[in-house]
């Protein structure tokens, strides 16, 4: 795992790549063991590395046939391509270096065949050009903008603004996104300007300036139809947990106690051989079903695992939030991203690669709005503010992504499964997972979120996935079958943080704050502010609003005030 950025430019210019090249600083979070570089007149490509797999030799770039690879992410087929390709001249052992192979034997089309998450920038010599990529679910970051003089390209947004090669403007239609969503959606960021490249797409640059571009898409990958019983699915599940689990430095995992992070954690300790598992998991405070230590106690016994308990308090999330909306710089109102800053905080001292659950949702069927029938009609999609009567009148762009969806030849379930793959997963829970662990320096991966798994078990029968009132209703059953001692069909609330408890203590300081801070001021009021403000006490689709607009405040004090993010919230919007 590690962090990528460059400069590609349409004519020599020397001082604008060594005016770039001094925000490698700013990825030296993703890649705290090593950091390089490769330049000539027009093009310069950046990484920093964090190393988890050929400690000794895998250092980026690499530089192999003419080429230039810098690379963010793992590749977990890499065995078998190098099995494939074995004439090749391999330089490391390196799994990013497949990414080279495949392109050099294969060419761009080749790419599609790469099995893991990564975002990456090959230069071709030969060619004189660019192939900027990002694998199909999205897990693994990549933004770049147009400027004057060509393109520059990051991990994180952070260094373009850093750069100063593209101006701090807020894009007010993805503004409204935020409010109502929480996050922002498809290729175009907050920023005006910077651009997100897509899940599954790939850029051809030649002179500073994209030339093609080509977009794998996840309906497009192969069907899989399969007797589906409990041999099949610990077949499968297995296999995918496995290969996220090569690594060449100790894994932990992040557990929440819910479905599938006890799914990983069944199969972890199934494949450690009797080697300990190290798991991390949160108590969060106020909350009725933290679980209890009977159960920890027996489960930590029979699995070999070590619970390493973590408490995250009321103090915790108002602590918190600035520090995470300084790291947060592609911006999501997701509370989850408090407690799993501090997991991260503390994992990160003994780990570098952290297992979790990220995918079980959207695969197996498992959110509460899979079971209305009525998702895709007209108003279901109603966000934080509409609730309220706000922004009735606004185009809402992601709807595009609603119609696309719609046309599919996909079942009632599938489709609602689909919008949250192309939406929600990418733009939210993956954000949130990258930016909290690589601000610790450390790696997270989904054995969830995977391409084998989602061709064999995307496609099965809805009634599989919802049924009786519950979603993942397979997997519920095979947990059940599997793991002593746990309640599959009881409700779980992972990283859940009770807001409705804690925000409405601080309706005062809001009703005080809020409306002075100028981001909100561009679409609410002041007397608007205050109403919502004094509202939350009674109700609560006004507590979900509230909070989008703390995030966005704090995120805007640090990003565009330069507030440093030292101290709670408070301290903060009051001073």
């Amino acid at each position: 795992m590690c962090g990528i950025a460059g400069i590609l430019l349409n004519n020599s210019n020397k001082k604008l790549i060594e005016k770039f090249q001094k925000v490698s600083g700013q990825l030296s979070h993703r890649g705290p063991d090593y950091s390089s570089f490769y330049k000539n007149s027009k093009n310069l490509f950046l990484h920093t590395r964090l190393s988890i797999i050929d400690l000794n030799g895998g250092n980026q770039p690499i530089i192999n046939n003419d080429l230039v690879l810098v690379a963010n992410g793992e590749i977990y087929n890499d065995p078998e391509i190098r099995s494939t390709y074995k004439t090749y001249n391999y330089k490391t052992e390196s799994d990013s270096e497949s990414i080279m192979t495949l392109y050099y034997n294969e060419g761009v089309n080749g790419l599609e065949k790469l099995r893991g998450m990564y975002a990456f920038a090959i230069y071709d010599k030969k060619k004189d050009c660019t192939i900027l990529g990002r694998d199909i679910f999205g897990i693994k970051p990549l933004y770049f903008s147009l400027i004057k003089d060509g393109i520059i390209f990051s991990s994180e947004i952070t260094p373009l603004i850093k750069s100063k090669f593209v101006k701090k403007n807020i894009s007010e239609e993805k503004l409204i996104e935020y409010f109502e969503l929480q996050y922002t959606t498809g290729k175009k960021t907050i920023f005006e300007g910077i651009f997100r490249l897509r899940p599954g797409e790939i850029l051809i640059i030649q002179n500073g300036k994209i030339t093609n571009s080509k977009l794998q898409k996840l309906n497009l990958l192969k069907k899989k139809t399969h007797k589906i019983d409990n041999n099949f699915i610990e077949k499968k599940l297995e296999e995918s947990v496995s290969v996220h689990l090569r690594s060449d430095v100790p894994y932990c995992l992040f557990f929440s106690g819910g479905i599938d992070s006890m799914l990983i954690m069944y199969f972890m300790s199934k494949l450690n051989l009797g080697s300990r598992v190290e798991a991390f998991k949160v108590n969060i405070e106020n909350r009725k079903n933290n679980s209890n230590n009977t159960l920890l106690k027996k489960i930590s016994h029979e699995y070999k695992i070590k619970f390493n308990e973590i408490n995250f308090t009321e103090d915790d999330f108002w602590n918190t939030i600035p520090f995470a909306a300084k790291k947060i710089d592609d911006p999501i109102a997701d509370y989850a991203i408090l407690p799993t800053f501090k997991l991260a905080s503390v994992a990160s001292k003994k780990f570098k690669v952290a297992i979790t659950g990220e995918g079980g949702d959207e695969l197996f069927g498992g959110y509460g709005r899979y079971r209305h029938h009525n998702f895709f009609k007209k108003n279901f999609f109603k966000g934080a503010f509409r609730k309220l009567g706000k922004f009735n009148n606004n185009y809402w762009k992601f709807e595009t992504s609603q119609t696309f969806i719609e046309n599919l030849s996909l079942t009632r379930v599938q489709k609602q499964q689909f919008f949250d793959y192309y939406n929600w997963l990418p733009n939210n829970l993956l954000v949130k997972l990258d930016r909290c662990l690589m601000s610790y320096g450390m790696e997270g991966r989904t054995p969830l979120i995977d391409k084998k798994l989602f061709e064999n078990f995307f496609f099965i029968k809805d009634e599989y996935k919802i049924n009786n009132s519950f979603g993942k209703f397979l997997i519920r059953n095979f947990i059940k079958s599997k793991v002593k001692y746990y309640d599959a069909f009881t409700k779980k609330e992972g990283f859940t943080i009770p807001i409705e408890k804690w925000l409405p203590k601080h309706s005062k300081f809001f009703l005080e704050f809020l409306p002075k801070i100028e981001i909100l001021r561009i679409f609410f009021s002041q007397d608007e502010i205050r109403e919502l403000c004094k509202s939350i006490s009674h109700n609560k689709k006004a507590i979900r609003c509230v909070w989008h607009m703390i995030f966005i405040s704090i995120w805007y004090y640090v990003t565009f005030n330069n507030v440093k993010a030292n101290g709670n919230f408070f301290d903060i919007i009051s001073s």
